[in-house]
């Protein structure tokens, strides 16, 4: 009974993402940002809006990786079809918790000529609609294939440790623990196939009544500076663009990548 409950929810939450597969952000947030040693890490992977969206179950084949990284190493995150949260997991050393996920890809068809134009403002990509022009793309109808790569950081016991690269195609790098600083920002770094990345929007978001979201770019070596402006959670992202051609008719390529975390 269990395992057909989760499988039921697993299916309705298919229609909620098909809902807001448009939506801009994918990431993951935990329940609680610091559990103790042995307790249960749970994380919710989310998908929607400004912090506000649709929780995602555990689905195997919605993502190419899922994984874990503590003072232990890595692990595969393991759970149940239809899972929700999707991450639970008990914290088996102390220290910084790294969990990752990259998603299988998907596509999507744009509509019209002004939701691809909104998308490409919101998200500051430079030259994608020249290039769009150049390549005598169609205003509307054609596709764009798009990966999440999302990065959460959570304290197991203890806030020791600092954030590490686990190879996905983009990702941001907290140059400092979020959770232990004392300065009023934090040094990022974006990296696309293992190698710094500049000119690339950081949107940032956090949560709290009255908070407002901001953009930063990346330098020539790939960093930024994030204000932390008070207390709470926090959700960076970023989102890279390709030029291809593939048979299911995608001309673009997105690569989405995010780092949440929560500043004490």
């Amino acid at each position: 009974m269990k395992i057909l409950q989760k499988l039921l929810l697993g299916l309705v939450a298919v229609v909620i993402s098909s809902i807001s597969i448009q939506a801009h952000e994918f990431w993951m947030e935990p329940e609680k940002a610091s559990v103790e040693v042995g307790d249960t890490l749970k994380i919710k992977i989310k998908v929607g809006q400004h912090l506000k969206g649709n929780q995602q179950p555990y689905i195997a084949s919605w993502f190419e990786e899922f994984q874990i990284l503590d003072a232990e190493g890595v692990r595969p995150v393991k759970g149940m079809q239809g899972d929700m949260p999707a991450f639970a997991m008990k914290v088996r050393t102390p220290g910084l918790q790294i969990v990752n996920y990259i998603s299988s890809t998907d596509n999507m068809r744009y509509r019209s000529k002004e939701q691809f134009e909104r998308f490409i403002k919101y998200e500051g990509l430079k030259g994608v609609l020249e290039r769009h022009k150049e390549r005598g793309l169609p205003e509307l109808g054609f596709r764009e294939d798009y990966v999440r790569c999302a990065k959460a950081l959570a304290i197991g016991g203890t806030a020791d440790g600092e954030d590490r690269l686990v190879g996905m195609p983009l990702e941001l790098l907290a140059e400092e623990n979020p959770y232990v600083t004392q300065k009023s920002s934090l040094p990022v770094r974006l990296f696309w196939q293992g190698e710094p990345i500049s000119d690339i929007q950081i949107r940032i978001f956090q949560a709290g009544e009255g908070a407002e979201e901001s953009t930063v770019r990346t330098d020539a070596e790939g960093r930024a500076q994030i204000p932390l402006t008070s207390s709470g959670f926090y959700l960076l992202n970023a989102v890279h663009m390709l030029e291809v051609e593939q048979k299911n008719g995608a001309v673009w390529k997105s690569y989405w990548g995010s780092l949440s975390f929560t500043y004490q």
